[in-house]
């Protein structure tokens, strides 16, 4: 086995390696806007006209002229959501109108249903009425001009929604990035059956499951990245070089998972300076995670190393990864991550100086989140990461974890059990 040359890694700020992030333009593509969920606005998207174009009832009930509230009307039609009036309001007159419906011309007042008194085909209503009740007036939704999404927003079904409300269908997008994942490690394997699984799991074989958890992450929390292929190598520089090259060419994107450490079989830091990146660091001032690594080659292709631990591998998505790629789209609004904020009732280890990642399970009660540190020893790695509800995101300038700090939490899952007290 050869020494490794660079034994020990330089701890990096996380910010600044953010703050290295370059200004990827993937290409900009036209999308009718149900095509475009989970991609990122090119433009401001601003009203194209008043919205609503006309008025529209807030409530099921009776349009009529508020000047002849209270008074007898005689029903003249109906109008249902989705369609338009075909005649003038005339005197005397009212309309039945579902909630959404637009009025007929001359109405300016919708009598809520429950308020009125049907007899035959007369309305009765028995009160006055000021102009505009009930009513969602034009330009009340959106005024033209108005600006609707920012540039760099992420599309989610609820901002759909909103848009084709407002008469927007169509908006400039930015192409979706291309990722590749290249997990590293002799002892991997990616067995197609249960039965071959526990055959490699009893020869000594490690089934690989990182790949899954940032494969899960990225296709929930970060859309606008197409993953187009997940490798599995073995830990060998040629082989390690020559597959970061061919992914370089065919991704924006490329994920290496293990070999980034200071062993004499990690060869991830080797192939990445080989390559001679226009911006490299391998540490981060985080843990789980500390090798993290980040190569930037150009403003569209970025390598990223990562620990083969799932969950070392998810505090260096959340924390790195998925911000580092949103500073490169400029994105100012995404998916939220599944962060909450609890009270810890005991005790923890603080960051010391690094983004510390703790497990953690979580009851509620009427003050919101109660979170307890799980301890993780080496008997208990497997064990308290599968009894796990949360990780606590420990800042670096925390230098004191007690009971009743206030922290910020990565839920991991909601159990039946979390019910209040």
């Amino acid at each position: 086995m050869r020494l490794h040359e660079d034994k020990y890694i330089t701890l990096h700020d996380l910010e600044d390696a953010l703050n290295n992030a370059p200004k990827c333009n993937p290409g900009v593509s036209e999308l009718a806007l149900w095509d475009a969920i989970g991609l990122v606005t090119a433009n401001d998207i601003t009203a194209p006209f008043d919205t609503p174009i006309m008025p529209k009832a807030a409530y099921d009930g009776f349009a009529v002229r508020a000047s002849e509230t209270p008074g007898v009307f005689k029903l003249a039609g109906s109008i249902l959501i989705g369609q338009l009036p075909n005649r003038e309001l005339g005197s005397g007159e009212a309309y039945y109108v579902t909630t959404g419906a637009y009025l007929p011309m001359g109405a300016d007042v919708v009598v809520p249903e429950e308020d009125a008194e049907v007899n035959g085909d007369s309305i009765i209503v028995t009160k006055g009425y000021s102009t505009g009740k009930n009513i969602d007036a034009p330009g009340s939704y959106a005024r033209k001009g108005q600006l609707l999404v920012e540039k760099g927003t992420v599309l989610t079904p609820y901002l759909l929604s909103a848009l084709l409300e407002a008469g927007v269908f169509k908006a400039q997008f930015y192409n979706r990035l291309t990722a590749s994942l290249v997990s590293t490690g002799s002892e991997l394997v990616k067995p197609h059956t249960p039965e071959e699984a526990l055959k490699e799991y009893l020869g000594g074989k490690v089934i690989e499951s990182t790949g899954s958890v940032i494969k899960w992450f990225m296709s929930n929390y970060m859309p606008y990245v197409t993953i187009l292929k997940h490798l599995i190598i073995k830990d060998s520089y040629d082989e390690i070089s020559s597959t970061i090259k061919g992914e370089l060419g065919e991704s924006n994107i490329v994920i290496v998972t293990g070999g980034t450490g200071p062993s004499g079989i990690d060869y991830v830091h080797d192939v990445l300076t080989s390559l001679k990146p226009r911006y490299y660091i391998r540490g981060i001032k985080m843990r789980p995670g500390r090798p993290s690594t980040v190569a930037v080659f150009d403003d569209c292709h970025v390598v990223f190393g990562v620990s083969g631990h799932p969950i070392s591998a998810l505090n260096a998505l959340t924390l790195l990864i998925e911000p580092f790629i949103r500073r490169m789209l400029g994105i100012v609004s995404t998916v939220p991550l599944p962060k909450a904020y609890g009270r810890l009732v005991e005790k923890t280890e603080p960051g010391r100086g690094l983004w510390r990642q703790v497990r953690a399970v979580i009851e509620t009660s009427g003050e919101g989140y109660l979170v307890k540190p799980l301890k993780v020893t080496g008997s208990s790695f497997t064990s308290t990461l599968a009894e796990a509800d949360a990780l606590v995101n420990i800042p670096p300038w925390v230098n004191e974890v007690k009971d009743g700090l206030i922290v910020e939490l990565l839920m991991l899952r909601s159990r039946s059990r979390m019910n209040s007290n």
